[in-house]
């Protein structure tokens, strides 16, 4: 068992109990990530099935989305990619429409049709061995074309055969504002979902104080950068710390240049602070990949968007308002 995976572990065995003063926070393993939901004392009664509920909606979205789930949704348009529409429903067309219209914004930074070149890397593998690289790379970066994705009465088709989707920088922040939509539908005034750093809050935990969010460091994960005060409110991060493995004494992290089919390299991490957690988890990766000068360029061009970035020389930026965030303290690096 390694450290990851001994600490989700301790994190499941904990999960269920109860906090101070009557706070429960419950955690599952969804989408890959440990899943957490915290709720504050004084909750409506029945909150214990609107948590299950908020976890089932996630596992639900997880079912239709997953990549590595033959029987997904997801699976079904990519192997029929090249050939006949799949009937969507509503909720699956809107996070195709959403990641395509972040696509358009950063001019490709951001794509759905990335599949190919993620199915060439191995990230969960005990030992992934070298990157891709030749004619094998070539011919899946031939293949990334958003604009080949149509929607049509209610279907999905990938134009090119060979084609796949891939919703990872975007569904699992879906999830989470959908689980969060769940918790406030079901009579939940105050809570926070936190899917491995893609995380939402509602409300506060109690009278007079807000959720706090520290933001944490990309090489020290004891230690953090900035924390804040969150409320109502959206965050979420990407780190080239959270899947990486190391070949030839070169560190190869997930978060892929559309362009080049490469770990992109100019940045450590990126943290978006918004409305909904599905924004901020495609800006996030496109931020990341954009680097530090043009990733804050697009949130200073963007309204009721803020964000922090670190570089591979470990200096931290932050946009204009970032440092406006109540409660906003840097701890440094």
């Amino acid at each position: 068992m390694t450290a990851r995976s001994l600490l989700a572990a301790l994190l499941l065995l904990s999960a269920c109990q109860p906090g101070p003063g009557g706070e429960e926070r419950r955690t599952r393993f969804i989408m890959g990530t440990l899943v957490e939901i915290h709720l504050p004392a004084g909750q409506p009664r029945g909150h214990d099935d609107a948590v299950n509920l908020a976890f089932g909606e996630m596992a639900r979205l997880e079912e239709m989305m997953s990549p590595h789930r033959p029987d997904s949704l997801l699976s079904l348009i990519n192997q029929n990619a090249g050939g006949p529409f799949t009937p969507a429903p509503a909720e699956f067309i809107e996070v195709v429409r959403r990641g395509l219209g972040w696509g358009k914004l950063t001019k490709g930074t951001f794509r759905l049709s990335l599949g190919p070149v993620v199915a060439l890397w191995h990230f969960e593998d005990p030992e992934p061995g070298p990157p891709p690289a030749g004619k094998t790379l070539t011919r899946a970066l031939d293949l990334v074309d958003d604009a080949a994705i149509e929607i049509r009465d209610g279907q999905i088709r990938l134009g090119k055969a060979g084609m796949k989707l891939d919703l990872g920088a975007i569904g699992k922040g879906y999830a989470v504002d959908r689980a969060l939509a769940v918790l406030a539908g079901a009579g939940v005034k105050n809570a926070l979902v936190n899917a491995g750093g893609d995380l939402a809050v509602l409300g506060r935990p109690a009278a007079g104080k807000a959720w706090r969010v520290g933001l944490q460091h990309p090489r020290k994960p004891e230690s953090l950068i900035a924390a804040f005060d969150a409320e109502d409110i959206a965050v979420a991060t990407s780190g080239d710390y959270q899947r990486y493995y190391i070949h030839g004494g070169v560190r190869y992290h997930h978060i892929l240049d559309p362009v080049t089919g490469m770990p992109s390299m100019g940045l450590t991490s990126a943290t978006i602070v918004t409305a909904n957690t599905a924004d901020a988890d495609a800006l996030a990766t496109a931020v990341f990949v954009l680097g530090r000068k043009k990733g804050l360029e697009l949130i200073e061009s963007l309204e009721n968007v803020e964000g922090m970035v670190v570089d591979a020389s470990g200096a931290v930026a932050f946009s204009t308002g970032f440092r406006r965030l109540p409660g906003f303290e840097f701890m440094g690096l």
